[in-house]
């Protein structure tokens, strides 16, 4: 099932986006859907933490009521998680982005934190401050934790993800390098963009064979599959709840395929007036144009 945030009429909620080739959502604020939603509330965060799977069934039990159903053109949508509780972003984790920078594979998968600030909506801008330097693109598969998983083994760990989307993990590279570390260049406004849905786990068979493909401006920049994955979900959600626990809502974005901007020649840099597209099969297709902002404060 595909879950999704979005705006009607100053109302933000939860929906479903059918299959069904209309673009239809059906709104489950709408009374009509108030019994499959078991009491929980219209939001896609309160939907995770009443137990996804759950709510899954419950609503294909019910059905989706006619009157609940919005044309995909009368809403705006959002994040399908406008605000998550965290976002763990991992660097270095495909074997082709590896090979093509001459580099050692990591002992552990390395880590950073993206800020829940940073996210942003499909067809909703990111920002590029001016004279922030060259500022990249990372297509990824996202996973999203959806019970609490602490010091849970490999073997259970897909237990704990409830849905996958595609994520942005758009990166101020000359600033990373400047400041020797990820926290400032990951985590400018907008450089988060996520969705345009989750699909519920039950939708993704194996999260670790998808295709993974971004453009800007139609052209193709990365092209890989999450099979290329150095740690894959299960050891990825392993591997950070031995750090600490993870909780409902929690993000993990999982890394990038070969192709990131300044490893083409000349560096394909995220420019003002362009759109960047990224899709990762099964879970749509995430489009952001680009703008430019002020300069960043020093």
């Amino acid at each position: 099932m595909k879950f999704v945030t979005f705006s009607e009429q100053g109302f933000t909620r939860a929906g479903v986006l059918l299959d069904n080739g209309s673009e239809t959502i059906v709104d489950l604020a709408h009374p009509a859907m108030g019994e499959a939603l078991g009491g929980a509330a219209p939001q896609v965060q309160a939907l995770i933490e009443a137990d996804l799977p759950k709510v899954v069934e419950r609503i294909r039990v019910h059905g989706f009521a006619a009157a609940a159903r919005l044309s995909r053109e009368a809403v705006t949508l959002m994040a399908p998680l406008p605000a998550p509780r965290r976002i763990f972003g991992i660097a270095h984790n495909y074997r082709d982005a590896l090979a093509e920078r001459g580099m050692a594979p990591p002992e552990k998968p390395v880590l950073f934190m993206k800020a829940p600030q940073t996210i942003i909506g499909p067809e909703q801008p990111i920002v590029l401050p001016a004279t922030i330097g060259g500022v990249t693109y990372e297509a990824e598969l996202a996973a999203v934790i959806g019970t609490r998983a602490e010091n849970v083994s490999k073997e259970r760990a897909l237990d704990h993800v409830v849905a996958y989307g595609c994520f942005n993990d758009v990166s101020a590279s000359e600033i990373i390098k400047a400041d020797g570390h990820f926290d400032r260049g990951k985590n400018y406004s907008t450089f988060g963009p996520f969705g345009p849905y989750l699909a519920s786990r039950d939708e993704v068979p194996d999260p670790h064979a998808l295709t993974v493909t971004l453009k800007v401006d139609g052209r193709m920049l990365q092209s890989g599959s999450t099979a290329n994955m150095l740690f894959d979900v299960a050891d990825l959600v392993s591997y950070l709840s031995r750090q600490q626990a993870l909780e409902p809502g929690d993000i993990i974005a999982t890394g990038t395929p070969a192709g990131v901007a300044g490893l083409h020649k000349p560096p394909a840099w995220l420019r003002p007036g362009s759109t960047v597209e990224v899709e990762v099969q099964g879970l749509g297709r995430l489009q952001n144009p680009i703008i430019e902002g002020p300069a960043p404060d020093a």
